[in-house]
This record gives C-alpha cells, structure tokens and sequence, in this order.
C-alpha cells in the first residue's frame, strides 16, 4: 500500500447499479452487513453511496429507523467526519451517500504498514476525538466506532458510518438478524450485558482505537467472540505503548464503568488544552496525518501558543513541503490507486517507436484525406485528428509497429481537445491486448475538456469506467502530455495514467482474463451518444517506450 493508496475499488458486476439519482456509480468499494458501498461521481465530485440490502429496506420497521438516523447523521458537523450528503429515504433502493474519502482505513493500515507513532498517533487521537465531539453535539451516538471505520486521508483522520448501524438495533443491543450490534473487542462492558449505548460507549471504542492504533490490534483481541467481550468485561488492558500523556486519557476512556469515562470533548480538552478544546472547527482544521514513510514521522498537529493556552501533547509545527501539498489536491478529488503522488512518470529509456506526423505517407490511416478538418486521419500541419460525427460516437487509430510490442510498455501523446461537450467528450490513448477482431479487450486513459481523467476498460460488449472522472490539477485543454503505462501480468493489468509530469490516476484490473492477444497501442476519441456536439482532437509527438 502507498502513502495515501486507496482501497481498490472493484468492476461492477452486472446485477450492481450504473446510477443512482443523480450519481453515476463507478465501482464497489466493499459489502458489509447491512448493504453494498459504492464509489459514484455526482455534481460536485466523487461520493461514496450505500445501498441498502433489499431485505433490510422491505422491513418497515428498519426502514423507519433507517430514515430517523439519517435525518439525525446529517446535524453531524463535517468536523473529522465524512458528512452524510444525500439520501433516498423512499422507495427501492434506499442508499445513502456521503463526502468520499481519499484514503484508506485505519484497519487496513495496521494490516500493511503496522502502527502508528509519534506525532501521526497524536493527530488520530486527536481527530477521531474531534469526530466523536460532532457526531455526539448533534445528538448522534456511532455505536460501531472501529478501525475500518476510521478512514485516513492527508487533511486527517475521518470518521464514517456515525449513527447508521442503529437502524439494525432492535433492541437491547441486538440487531434485527439477532447478531451482536457492533465489533466484541471495541464494544463496551455494559453493551456486553446488554445496556443501550451511548455516548460513553463511543468514548471506550476510543481508547480501542487509539491503543489499536498504537500496538496493531485492539488490547481485547481474540481469537473467538466469547473471549473478546469476557475479555471486555474483566481483562484491564496493557497500555505501555502509548507515552504517559496519551496512556492516562485512554486509560480513562476504557474504565469499566461507563460513568467514570470522560465525554468526548473532555477527551478532546486533554489533548490539545480546554480552551482549544472550545473551538471544534479550529481543531479539525490543524490535524494532519503524513503516511508517506515509517509510520509516525512528520504528522502534526498544531495550534497557536499563548496566555491562557496550554497543549497537554507535544506541540509541534506542521510543515507541508511540496510533495504533502500535490498529495493534497489529488487525494481530495478522489484518485483512484493513485501511487505517490509526488512521483513522475517512468523515462523512456528504450524507445520503442516514435511518430511526429510529418509524413503523410508513415502508415496511420488516412482514407479521409488530409486536413484540420477530416474526420480521421493526418491534418497536413504536422498532426494527426480524430473526431466523432452522426455515425461514429467513437474512432481509433492504432499505431503501425513492426516490432513485437512488450507486456510493459508507456505510450505517450502531445494532445489538443478542440472540440466536444465538456462533460462527456473524450480523447487519449489505449493499450490493446485483443486476442482478435471480433474480441476487443483494452484500457483507455483519456481526458476530456473541462479537465477530468479516467481509465476506461473495453471487454468485448462490456465497457466499465475502472476509475472515477478525476479533476487534473493544472488541466491545460491544448498542448498537455498525456502518458499511460500498461503493464500485463498474472496477476491482472495495471494502467497508470499523467497529466504531464502528474500521476492522476491508476488502477489494476484483476479480471483481465480475456487480455491474451498481442500488445497493441493507440489513439482514441469519443462522444457519449446522442451528443449532438462531435468531439475532436488533434495528437502529436506519439511514442512508445519499453519497460523493464
């Protein structure tokens, strides 16, 4: 996993939504219990949407309960949490979106790159506090606070799923499946004898968190469910790791009498001073986490100094060199797989071909003639054009290579979109690896004029967006380097994709098992259909280089 690398985000399957209002789905990103969440891309950017199972959504009574935490979740400040944006409360299905986070979750960062330390487990501690604060002002109890609920994006930790998983709550602390409702080793002791949570509950899951955070595992980890909530209830757990500050807070969090516990604010007063504490929004502005290395080494949180003002953990300054602030721009418009982002794109030692469209006569098609204004083929300036006309919603053009073409290569192309609907024209270039005519399989990285990226995969009749249309930073409509590196291997194909010298998207798509054919590379441009306005694009400079 990479500094902020993002859960991959799987292929639709035929019986999954291509679009739920106003979003467009992109891909799955998980199941769980109570539905399927989904990556969509809506008005103002990329969403996470969760679909309810529909056995869930035919019982009244959960849909009742259901609409109720909704209505409650979105009185939730958006203060280190992932804020509930939308909702379908009627009818089939009912989902729910929310604010999509650009990173991965606590849990699968304890799994791939082991605990946290030094300043990034202060700004976990702090933010998951600053989120238990919101969530509880509002009136809203989580009840299921955990590492996989704990997402971790560059502008700090971010708390999802606040107060949903009550509609599963028929009473007494039992889902309506009759399940236990929550995780055994970050429950509370008095769920476990079945009290109703509250916020204190929240605050025990707290100290789960953060001394999961610190040591890889909850300090109620278990190998069976009885052990965990005996465990629970009677174990008082080991707290070394944490330095004496931090272990006294989360101590507290975790007393077996949910009285004793400090409430979420005072947790948040402990850890960056009380008359920090009072100013929740300031707080949620200043933690940052930095997962770009060894865990723990430059994250900060930080907060003026003066009379009156007093930090109980370390205070350090956070620094944002240039490398943080491109992560930043990216992570937050929702780059699917993204590796660092600071990184370029592989140089082309070994250049396989290479064509600047001065010759008319250099093998690309050019049955339309020659001109700016054919629909396909050279322009006569030094160009190569595509566009779409009544006929054609798509055009391509595969490079004429003599040499046997590699399983990894980077293809590169100077483009100009000059024509087409912003939204929904498309131009770049593709990786083939069709076994035959009548069975097309391959990868599109393309770009489109108001400045948003994707990767698109072609499998015979079946077409899917592999990534969300990203924003590009920096997006220049004419005379920007697009470049996209295919790699083919057992394991699947991994597609990366720059703007220039800026990684904006990658993706590996495990179900590759129809990429048999011979390596191939292109040209492409498209229109959605029915577009009335036509796309075109002019290419120049292309080249392909072989990689190791």
């Amino acid at each position: 996993m990479t500094a902020y690398g993002l859960p991959p985000v799987l292929t639709l399957e035929p019986a999954d939504p291509v679009g739920l209002g106003p979003y467009r789905v992109a891909g799955r990103l998980g199941r769980g219990g109570m539905g399927t969440v989904y990556l969509g891309e809506g008005p103002s950017g990329p969403v996470a949407i969760k679909v309810i199972n529909r056995h869930l959504a035919a019982d009244p009574e959960f849909a009742a309960r259901f609409r109720s935490e909704v209505a409650a979740a979105r009185r939730v400040s958006r203060f280190c949490t992932a804020p509930v944006l939308d909702a379908r409360l009627e009818g089939e299905p009912l989902w729910v979106v929310t604010e999509y986070v650009a990173g991965p979750d606590l849990a699968r960062l304890l799994r791939e790159q082991g605990p946290l330390a030094g300043s990034n487990l202060e700004a976990l501690a702090v933010g998951v506090a600053t989120a238990l604060t919101a969530i509880h002002d509002a009136g809203v109890v989580h009840r299921d606070l955990k590492p996989a609920n704990v997402l971790l994006s560059p502008l700090g930790p971010r708390v999802i799923d606040f107060g949903i998983a009550r509609a599963l709550d028929a009473g007494r602390g039992q889902t309506v499946t009759g399940a236990i409702l929550g995780t055994p080793e970050y429950m509370a002791p008095e769920l476990v004898s079945g009290g109703r949570a509250g916020p204190p509950a929240d605050v025990f899951a707290w100290g789960c968190v953060v001394a999961a955070a610190a040591t890889g595992s909850s300090p109620f980890a278990s190998r069976t469910v009885p052990e965990a909530l005996y465990r629970v209830v009677h174990d008082t757990p080991d707290l070394g790791a944490l330095d004496a500050e931090l272990r006294t807070l989360t101590a507290a969090a975790l007393d077996k009498d949910p009285a004793a516990r400090p409430t979420a604010r005072e947790l948040l007063s402990g850890l960056v001073g009380r008359e920090e504490a009072r100013d929740t929004a300031r707080v949620a502005g200043t933690v940052r986490l930095d997962l770009s290395g060894p865990a723990g080494p430059t994250a900060r949180v930080t907060a003026e100094e003066g009379p009156g003002r007093r930090s109980r953990l370390p205070r350090r300054p956070y620094l944002a060199g240039a490398a943080v602030a491109g992560a930043l721009l990216l992570a937050a418009a929702g780059v699917l797989g993204a590796r660092l982002l600071g990184q370029g794109p592989p140089e082309i030692t070994d250049v396989l071909y290479r064509e600047d469209f001065g010759d008319q006569g250099s093998g690309w098609y050019n049955g339309s003639g020659t001109g700016v204004d054919v629909p396909h083929g050279y322009t006569g300036d030094g160009r190569f054009t595509l566009a779409t006309d009544v006929v054609e919603n798509s055009r391509r053009n595969g490079a004429p290579v003599n040499a046997e073409a590699p399983d990894h290569a980077v293809v590169e192309v100077r483009i100009d979109l000059a024509a087409g609907r912003p939204s929904t024209a498309w131009g770049g270039v593709y990786c083939d690896y069709s076994p035959d005519e009548e069975n097309r399989f391959s990868y599109v990285a393309e770009v489109r004029p108001d400045g948003h990226a994707r990767i698109h995969k072609t499998a015979g009749e079946f077409q899917a967006d592999l990534t969300a249309d990203v924003p590009v930073p920096g997006f220049r409509r004419a005379g920007a380097v697009l470049r996209a590196e295919c790699e083919r291997d057992g394991a699947g194909v991994r597609v990366a994709m720059w703007m220039d010298d800026r990684l904006v998207a990658e993706v590996t798509d495990g179900d590759a098992t129809g990429a048999t054919g011979k390596p191939g590379f292109g040209i492409a441009v498209s229109k959605r259909t029915g577009d009335e306005q036509n796309t075109r694009v002019y290419f120049d400079d292309f080249r392909i280089g072989r990689l190791p």
